[in-house]
């Protein structure tokens, strides 16, 4: 859990608090008692194209605990119409 900091914490000597974000510290923002904002580090997002996601994916190949598991669960699970008479 992060820090929290008041408006008022935070106009007095805002310089400790962006350091400490800068740091990787995380802040809730309160503004009389409530949380109004997160502040957070700011993480660049890396997008990728999605040609280059399906050429990642198939390096990896398939994943053989996930298509066990959804074996697992097909076995485990019976789908039922549920509007369908059951009489």
């Amino acid at each position: 859990m992060g820090h929290v900091i008041t408006v008022g914490q935070l106009r007095q000597n805002p310089t400790a608090m962006i350091q400490d974000v800068k740091d990787g510290e995380t802040y809730t923002l309160t503004d009389r008692g409530r949380p109004v904002a997160d502040i957070t580090p700011h993480r660049p997002t890396a997008w990728r194209s999605a040609s280059d996601v399906e050429e990642m994916l198939h390096r990896l190949g398939p994943d053989p605990a996930l298509a066990a598991d959804l074996a697992r669960l097909r076995e485990e699970s019976e789908l039922v119409d549920p509007w369908a008479d059951r009489t």
